[in-house]
């Protein structure tokens, strides 16, 4: 009878161990490659366990892997990693969305990555707080170069950086007999071979109150004698300003009109690096600007009038300077969208919503302000148009509803609202009803407020769901958020979805979830209730509820 044993005749005892060993080793490597450590410094260099600031360790899927500090063990990084490098973190091929975080558990930074492991899309950076630091958008894993900033009391600025790698800025490259311009390793190289001198900038409007312009310039082939620096607010050759250096001294002027007028003519200082690598700094503060060379300030007057929108960096006599980097930072840039219509640009979506408190509450939808990091709020009242920044004060994420509130100083309450919300009773299918709202206000259709209206097609909303119904108003994008009214012009609910595959169906949050949401608000104040809209016109009602309807960008 054939034993068990009888399998395995012929192997040697060395044999037997070493498929002992091999059985052992393969039944254990899933375990182990799950569980290994590879620890990092705290530039993500490799470095023994002792050392180590935090280690990187696989989990169970496919290229998902988490790190966590040394001290105390809170989670450092949680996200994919298509080719993770044991010897330096910066060598890796990261994948999809990917999390850091600080040791008090905030995130650090949220990224993410095309499958080629490029960045794309847009990169938050974060406090340790938790508050929003930095917002920069990225595409084929190339950061652009304008982004926004915010310091911790939510104040945001834009910030222009160029750091010549490339020449995505459109500086006027060319060589003639007199000057010539090119990127070089990273610098930007302008050489005069006249005593003409040579200038090259590009357009970079500031529409801030308080800005700095910040250059770095390599001044190592600057003869003796001859000046280097900054250009600013440059309109012509008959009006611009201008910041400059020599290799002791400095020059700070404008040109208005064909005029000089020097406001520094080379004053000496001792803080310029001769030959070598110098920061150059312009800080205005709506009244005054200073000027500052590596970090000490030299001089400071009267706020320079800003004639034209170039900027960029000249050089006299037969020179070369390289400008090593260039940042234009605009601070609270927002603070004056109140009054600059052409503060729009960088509006990523818009929705409409509805004044519901003479102080400034405003209803509308959550999905329209989520991802928003400033909200402004366009009031058109009686055709007077302003904006004002508002802040997310209450939320409720599952009935997609949110209330906002103004605050900004230019911000005047306004008169009792002529308007109510409906008392009580629910909708009744049939019945008329109508929004209004700002449906691709800055895609074409423009910010005038645009009336639709239709009828209550069912009690529920998509999918039999409870918190909204049905109607056939036509809707688009920006309409959401916008309030939803009967024939009596009473306010019964929130419009906030459509289906895009079916003609004339919308869906609206129902007037109950509303009033749920506001009495949670911190203020205690009145709905409105006034019914004198009840025996008016329709046309009457539109002219009266659009003074409370406002337009909602996001940035």
């Amino acid at each position: 009878m054939l034993t068990k044993t009888r399998i395995f005749d012929g192997i040697s005892k060395s044999g037997w161990r070493i498929l002992g060993l091999l059985l052992i080793s393969c039944s254990f490597l899933p375990h182990l490659g799950a569980q290994s450590k590879v620890f990092f410094d705290k530039l993500g260099k490799s470095t023994d366990e002792g050392s180590a600031y935090y280690y990187r360790q696989k989990t169970g899927e496919p290229d998902s892997y988490k790190s966590y500090y040394i001290n105390g063990g809170a989670l450092y990084f949680d996200g994919k990693i298509s080719n993770a490098s044991n010897a330096d973190e910066t060598e890796n091929t990261y994948a999809e969305t990917c999390n850091w975080f600080y040791k008090n558990g905030n995130k650090k930074a949220i990224r993410t990555f095309d499958k080629g492991g490029l960045e794309t899309g847009t990169s938050n950076f974060y406090y340790e707080t938790g508050k929003l630091w930095k917002e920069i958008d990225f595409v084929n894993g190339k950061a652009k170069t304008t982004y926004k900033e915010y310091d911790e009391d939510g104040k945001s600025s834009r910030i222009f950086e160029d750091d010549f790698n490339d020449n995505a800025n459109d500086w006027d490259l060319y060589i003639s007999d007199k000057s010539s311009a090119a990127l070089r390793m990273g610098n930007l190289q302008i050489s005069s071979y006249s005593e003409l001198g040579a200038v090259r900038y590009i357009s970079h409007p500031i529409d801030a109150q308080d800005y700095v312009i910040e250059a770095v310039l390599n001044t190592l082939r600057l003869a003796d004698g001859d000046k280097a620096g900054i250009v600013f607010g440059f309109k012509d050759w008959q009006n611009y300003n201008f910041f400059l250096i020599t290799a002791s001294s400095f020059y700070i002027g404008t040109v208005y009109e064909g005029i000089s007028v020097m406001k520094a003519e080379g004053m000496y200082t001792g803080d310029i690096v001769r030959g070598s690598q110098n920061n150059l700094k312009i800080l205005t503060n709506g009244e005054k600007d200073f000027f500052s060379i590596n970090g000490s300030v030299q001089f400071s007057c009267d706020r320079l009038r800003m004639a034209g929108s170039n900027i960029g960096f000249g050089v006299s006599g037969k020179s070369t300077i390289e400008a090593e980097k260039l940042i234009v930072k605009e601070i609270d840039f927002r603070s004056g969208s109140a009054k600059r219509s052409e503060a729009d640009h960088d509006v990523k979506a818009t929705g409409s919503g509805l004044i519901i408190s003479s102080s400034g509450y405003i209803l509308t939808n959550y999905h329209v302000v989520k991802t928003a990091t400033n909200i402004v709020i366009q009031v058109n009242n009686g055709g007077t148009v302003k904006n004002y920044n508002a802040i997310l004060i209450q939320k409720d994420v599952d009935n997609d509803l949110a209330i906002l509130k103004i605050k900004d100083e230019a911000y005047q309450p306004l008169e009792a609202l002529q308007y109510r919300f409906k008392e009580s009773g629910g909708v009744e299918v049939g019945a008329s009803v109508f929004t209004i709202g700002y449906p691709y206000a800055l895609s074409g259709m423009g910010v005038e407020a645009k009336f639709t209206d239709g009828k209550i097609s069912a009690k529920t909303g998509y999918n039999d769901a409870i918190n909204s119904c049905q109607t056939s108003i036509p809707v688009q994008p920006g309409n959401s958020g916008g309030p939803l009214f009967n024939e009596k012009g009473e306010l019964i609910g929130v419009i906030n979805s459509k289906i895009t595959q079916a003609d004339n169906v919308s869906y609206a949050i129902k007037l109950s979830y509303v009033k749920n949401l506001t009495e949670l608000l911190p203020d205690n104040f009145e709905l409105p209730a006034n019914p004198s809209l009840g025996g008016v016109t329709l046309e009457e009602k539109i002219k009266v509820l659009s003074n409370y309807v406002v337009l909602i960008k996001i940035k």
